[in-house]
């Protein structure tokens, strides 16, 4: 593994080199820039490799190939396979269950593993084939591991997709209560397929090569995630190349070339499409069709929903004769920083010609006909036989390929010199301080001006690839290169400005990671696809004219609309529920109602937008409260209950059976006296994120204590890398989410028995107060990290505490980083018992139901049915398939969330940290709790306070406060406790949500 990297990195320094010596590289006022020596140069190349060295972490496939290649591993021609003996794992289905196999196959489900073995004749490069039968039992896309040899050379062998084929469900097509039509549902179109293992971020349209021994291999196949069927497996090579354009049309010479009669497909009928949430969508433009002013009708495809790498569409149409074929979208491109769209084209499962294998959509903000074409403008010809046929569309990332991993390998250069600084400097910001890095580093000047080289050569290559040079994505690297060269005249300014080097997003390497998306998204709205002769086409705009009569028309229907008339108006029946959710959500949940609940009870919901939760209180004012109101806030119910606006959930039939599906500490904020006045919806969870392969450079495992994590960060920052708590952030106030923690698993609690008085001083929350300022002031964990995400993606905080969006961006907008972090439950504190605990408060969203409604039966029993565990998770699914992978639902019902779309590679650990969720009691006048802890905290870590004189005048203000609150609600009588007020804990919040309650 380290001669690997060693081979790949050594490219990198000799490509910066010849980059650096090769290209005039001019400065901002047209002056060359300085170019470094032969003798400057050759140290810089030993310079990248040991910089790069230093990181031990796996490389991207792109890199790796490269290194294999100059290394003369051949890949053999191999287009009959060698067979790969299962010689382990899955099980064994027979023929009967095989899906019309007709032989025995493997049922391989998450979590397991499937050996094989091969013997090898050749060494070399290899393709991985799967006979493979994708299974209907889940709709999370199936996601596999490969190891050769115990070996995974590159990041992409940790999460390779097997292609799934959706389509719409038959007879889903309907319409809401106002006539608009809705977005039909999916399902997977499952069939067998031979298949190679691809490169999962769809820069290489072969099939990934693994290098094999000559001999006997192991290679393991790890299921992340899908359920599947395997039949045969085998090793090929079958890789073909696709003729130019020239070539295809003159291997047509006898074909007919006269008129053919036109077909038009409209663009939002798919036939097939890779994910569930590729939708068609309504634009309101009478230049598309189908249209209506009257209605919403789906007459686009959504360009958002296709813009993802790897995206495909296929559409079936009927060529009325034989002949020769143009073809031109109506498409438009309006986002994405002016970058043009890639699509490669396919016909009947193929690339007809080199020039469809990555075709370019120019940037339009308008409706634009693109008639397949050369870089002349003469259109292609595509020869059809009479009948059926099948084109396809796919998001291919081929044609960035290599702009996109040589900045990637850039940024990890950059990062790797800093590293190499800031180990000599020990990160040390001081600038009446002289450094002579040059002593220490003699080729660190050679070294920055190759970067700025790097970064200004594909700067052009990307001009040149899209022919433009006013991309905001080109101004991005020509500062970037400005920032880096500004430091080759006087590397010895570098520790000093270490944040203009590598920093947040306005820095040379976040200007660099910035590009990245850029060159990867690339959405495509299509209205519709012309196959024919290329004659006279409709114009793709709507004139001035029909574009102001349809406005006249919709402008005067408006007041027509049933929506706003009588078919929108509620009856005596329907329950009206408020929402705080997106349209989006509140849609998806409006067509499970009219589809699941109502046809079930006859309870009719109608639900609408709460754009602003200070309405319900407003509402309440003048007497128009809903029946019930979802998606509100951990914190509002409790408000609304000790003012007798919500109802008291306990006494209604089924509440306890349903609280058993929730953890009982998500109860606690929606408690007030003897009531529970909130159901559950949502949650979040905080976990631990670790780099696995810095943790593993360091030679350390991930903190399961916080004496743990004060070990480990004097390592961190050695090599100026450092731990990250929430306590971190840049908001100077420090909610309950980040303190009590501490507080909890300490052993300290925030009120004392009679909840008229805080116990922050007491022992146990003393200690847990004392720690997390000894954090910042001791232990010198950073005060204020801007953003965790951004810090943890280029090592710098490898690892620390984040939430559910920390997930979702690390596994969807960090492909680099895949199969390189893991998530744990939360440090916390060893007790007496040898157990950790972790306690942690889980905040999310809650439902409620109105006092003044006169349906709170029906109201509870529709609260009953969303509430429950399928209906949770189906409404996952929903969400998933819809709006698309990145869009994740976390129910707090339990068994709700194991059932989720939720990723499997964290469920594990969320459910377990959910075992620790220990939510703070509401008591009037709480807030200042809230606010006199963080005032503490700052005080202690700013103002260097003693932490306990710092508690102690806390207690003082929160105590003045707690008195005036409770005399305020009848709990206090001239200064004296005529009732205990009785705040829930984890220790007895079964007294509310138990039906053994008391």
């Amino acid at each position: 593994m380290k001669a690997r990297k060693k081979t790949g990195y050594a490219w990198a320094g000799i490509g910066i080199i010849a980059a650096a010596g090769a290209l005039a590289v001019m400065l901002p006022g047209g002056s060359p820039a300085p170019q470094a020596s032969p003798a400057e140069l050759q140290r810089s190349a030993a310079a990248v490799e040991a910089y790069m060295n230093g990181k031990d972490g796996s490389s991207q496939y792109g890199h790796v190939l490269r290194s294999w290649t100059e290394a003369k591993l051949a890949a053999p021609e191999r287009p009959a396979g060698i067979s790969l003996k299962r010689v382990g794992g899955g099980q064994v289905y027979g023929s009967a269950e095989s899906e019309g196999y007709g032989g025995d196959v493997i049922y391989a489900a998450p979590k397991d593993k499937v050996a094989y073995e091969a013997e090898v004749p050749e060494e070399g490069l290899y393709e991985i084939w799967l006979d493979d039968f994708i299974l209907a039992r889940s709709a999370l896309n199936p996601e596999l591991s490969v190891e050769v040899n115990g070996e995974k050379p590159y990041n992409e062998m940790n999460e390779i997709k097997l292609p799934v084929d959706w389509k719409v469900r038959e007879g889903d097509k309907k319409v809401d209560r106002y006539g608009d039509e809705l977005v039909p549902g999916s399902e997977i179109d499952s069939a067998w397929r031979s298949e190679g293992l691809r490169d999962p971020n769809f820069f290489f349209a072969e099939p990934l090569k693994f290098h094999l021994k000559k001999g006997r291999n192991a290679v393991e196949i790890t299921i992340n995630e899908g359920h599947l069927l395997i039949g045969k497996a085998e090793l090929k090579n079958t890789a073909t190349a696709v003729q130019p354009y020239q070539d295809y049309r003159a291997s047509k010479p006898g074909a007919p070339s006269g008129e053919v009669q036109s077909v038009t497909i409209e663009a939002e009928d798919m036939a097939r499409k890779s994910r569930p949430s590729i939708r068609a969508k309504y634009v309101r433009d009478a230049a598309v069709t189908p249209y209506s002013y009257k209605n919403r009708v789906l007459n686009v495809l959504d360009g958002y929903s296709f813009g993802e790498s790897g995206d495909k569409v296929s559409y079936r149409f009927e060529a009325k004769e034989s002949g020769f074929y143009r073809l031109t979208f109506k498409y438009s491109q309006d986002t994405n920083n002016g970058m043009p769209s890639h699509r490669k084209i396919e016909l009947d499962g193929n690339v007809p010609f080199r020039e469809l294998s990555s075709y370019s959509f120019p940037y339009s903000s308008g409706w634009k006909n693109e008639t397949l074409q050369d870089e002349h403008g003469t259109p292609y010809e595509i020869y059809l036989e009479k009948g059926m046929h099948s084109l396809t569309l796919s998001n291919d990332n081929s044609s960035v390929r290599d702009i996109y991993h040589e900045l990637l390998e850039t940024a990890e250069m950059m990062d790797a010199a800093s590293q190499q600084v800031n180990r000599l400097t020990g990160g040390l910001v001081d600038r009446e301080r002289k450094w002579n890095l040059e002593k220490y580093i003699p080729e660190i000047s050679a070294y920055l001006l190759g970067i700025a080289a790097k970064i200004e050569e594909q700067k052009r290559a990307l001009a040149e690839q899209t022919g433009k040079e006013d991309l905001p994505a080109l101004s991005q690297l020509e500062v970037a290169a400005q920032m880096v060269r500004e430091f080759v005249d006087d590397p010895n300014e570098l520790p000093h400005y270490m944040g203009k080097f590598v920093g947040d997003q306005t820095s040379a390497y976040g200007r660099i990671k910035s590009v990245l998306p850029m060159l990867v998204y690339s959405p495509l709205h299509l209205d519709k696809i012309y196959v024919g002769s290329g004659g006279e086409l409709p114009k793709p705009e709507a004139g001035i004219v029909k574009s102001s009569v349809e406005n006249v028309k919709s402008f005067f229907y408006s007041f027509a609309n049933p929506r706003y008339g009588s078919a929108g108006a509620v009856d005596g029946q329907t329950v009206q529920v408020w929402v705080n959710q997106s349209r989006l959500y509140v849609e998806l949940m409006q067509r499970m109602i009219d589809e699941e609940f109502t046809p079930a009870t006859g309870i009719k919901v109608n639900l609408s937008i709460l754009p602003d939760e200070n309405k319900l209180v407003l509402s309440n004012a003048a007497g128009s409260t809903p029946d019930a109101a979802m998606g509100v806030s951990f914190g509002k119910p409790f408000e609304l209950a000790i003012r007798g606006i919500i109802e008291d959930l306990r006494p209604y039939d089924g509440f306890y059976k349903l609280a058993e599906e929730y953890n009982p500490g998500a109860f606690i904020p929606f408690i007030y006296d003897k009531g529970v006045y909130a159901f559950p919806e949502t949650q979040d969870v905080k976990l631990l994120f670790y780099r696995k392969d810095l943790m593993k450079f360091l030679g350390e495992e991930p903190p399961q204590t916080w004496e743990d994590v004060a070990s480990l960060v004097p390592m961190l920052q050695k090599y100026d890398m450092n731990f990250y708590t929430p306590l971190g952030s840049n908001n100077s106030f420090k909610g309950f989410d980040t303190t009590t923690p501490f507080l909890y698993q300490f052993g300290g609690r925030l009120y004392d028995d009679t909840g008229s008085k805080t116990a922050i001083n007491a022992s146990g929350a003393y200690e847990g107060f004392e720690f997390m300022t000894d954090l910042f002031t001791v232990y010198n964990v950073p005060i204020t990290t801007s953003e965790f995400y951004q810090s943890f993606r280029n090592g710098k905080t490898p690892v620390g505490i984040g939430d559910a969006n920390t997930y979702i961006q690390l596994k969807y907008a960090a492909p680099e980083l895949a199969g390189q972090w893991a998530v744990l439950p939360i440090p916390g504190v060893r007790n007496e018992q040898g157990v950790v605990e972790r306690w942690d408060p889980t905040y999310g969203s809650s439902s409620i139901i109105f006092k003044s409604s006169e349906k709170k039966e029906s109201a509870w029993k529709f609260i009953q049915w969303w509430a429950s565990a399928d209906t949770q998770s189906a409404f996952s699914y929903n969400i998933k398939s819809t709006l698309g992978e990145k869009f994740l639902y976390m129910t707090a019902n339990l068994k709700g969330f194991a059932d989720s779309a939720w990723p499997s590679d964290s469920k594990e650990a969320i459910l377990e940290q959910w075992k620790w969720i220990q939510t703070t009691g509401k008591v009037p006048g709480d807030y200042v709790l809230e606010r006199e802890i963080s005032n503490a905290w700052n005080a202690v870590v700013f103002n260097k306070q003693n932490p306990r004189t710092a508690l102690d005048n806390a207690v003082k203000t929160i105590n003045r406060e707690f008195d005036r609150k409770l005399q305020e609600f009848g709990y206090v009588k001239d200064g004296k406790l005529i009732k205990p007020y009785r705040v829930p804990t984890i220790d007895n919040v079964g007294n509310w949500v138990k039906d053994d309650g008391k």
